[in-house]
């Protein structure tokens, strides 16, 4: 179990001076709760999303529900619309359901803003995220082919982020619920890491970390993160302890999904607060491993066999 090895963790921790900075002590805190006084993140200062007015705001919502009219119009779908503080939900889905997933969204957003101190109330879309639910696959890659020309392939839910700073975020509801669930919430933090301090992109293994780790924290499934657990380490077990282009692939492999979460999982674990200075030392212009090394206090080659023995990996290299 995943408080087994945080000991481990623990203990090889203390003999490493480089993570010093690091809180491992128990217990151990989760990915939904910042440590007490912690003061909220400095702001990005270069580069950061223009803050729009109320006006320009509200004027963004009425383009967006006209954009989400416009698609349904063209698709010869009948749409019913749901708005809630964070949120444009557009699904053809019972009423009852569609305001659920809407309300799931909401707390998705609660979580990641508590996480990075974004201050309450505050709202980080370009108006709102525009979220389009379908009740069949057939119809969300119609959406997809027709509306935003893209092939949507075998995918169930897509994370559309325009240079404007506009997301727009694409389902059809799949037969699991849960599975739909961890689906929309996965896409949807994608969306939050794009609009979040400034546009600069979180690569691939930390943006796929997280959206997999909030994913599996707001939707339980009993046993999932075990299991998560277990294909992580066969995963790099079967490709000789080594974590191959991981940290450098655009697009990662399915294999390393689960690689991805427990790495996220394990670098919340390790140091909450070193986590989000590291996702904002990228946001504020730092490379990837520059952050690494400066904000969550761990180089790469420090950072990954300590990861191994946690996750039960022998010798495991970058």
């Amino acid at each position: 179990m995943l408080s087994c090895r945080l000991q481990v963790v623990t203990i090889l921790v203390a003999t490493l001076p480089v993570f010093g900075g690091m809180v491992v002590a128990a217990p151990a805190r989760t990915a939904n709760s910042r440590q007490d006084n912690q003061p909220p993140a400095p702001p990005a200062t270069e580069n950061a999303w223009p803050k729009l007015s109320e006006e320009e705001q509200s004027a963004a919502v009425k383009e967006l529900k006209k954009y989400a009219d416009d698609a349904a119009s063209k698709l010869q779908r009948p749409l019913q619309g749901f708005e809630t503080r964070y949120f444009l939900f557009f699904s053809d889905l019972a009423p009852k359901e569609a305001q659920n997933w809407a309300g799931l969204l909401d707390r998705m957003y609660a979580r990641l803003a508590e996480m990075f101190a974004v201050p309450r109330n505050q709202n980080i879309w370009r108006g709102k995220a525009l979220v389009f639910v379908f009740s069949k696959a057939g119809d969300y890659r119609r959406f997809e082919r027709e509306i935003t020309r893209s092939d949507a392939g075998s995918t169930a839910g897509r994370c559309h982020m325009a240079g404007n700073g506009t997301v727009m975020i694409a389902f059809y509801r799949q037969e699991d619920a849960l599975e739909f669930a961890h689906v929309l919430v996965h896409e949807s933090v994608h969306g939050f890491l794009h609009r979040y301090r400034t546009p600069v992109f979180i690569p691939s293994w930390a943006n796929e970390g997280l959206a997999e780790t909030i994913a599996t924290d707001l939707v339980p499934q009993s046993g999932r993160r075990s299991q998560v657990q277990g294909r992580a380490r066969e995963g790099l077990q079967q490709h000789g302890s080594q974590m191959g282009d991981f940290f450098d692939a655009d697009r990662l492999d399915a294999w390393q999904y689960p690689v991805a979460e427990m790495l996220c999982t394990f670098m919340i674990k390790a140091g909450k607060s070193n986590y989000v200075d590291f996702i904002n030392g990228i946001k504020d212009g730092l490379s990837w491993r520059e952050s690494l090394e400066q904000k969550f206090k761990a180089p790469l080659d420090r950072l990954v066999p300590v990861f191994g023995q946690w996750l039960g990996v022998r010798n495991l290299q970058a």
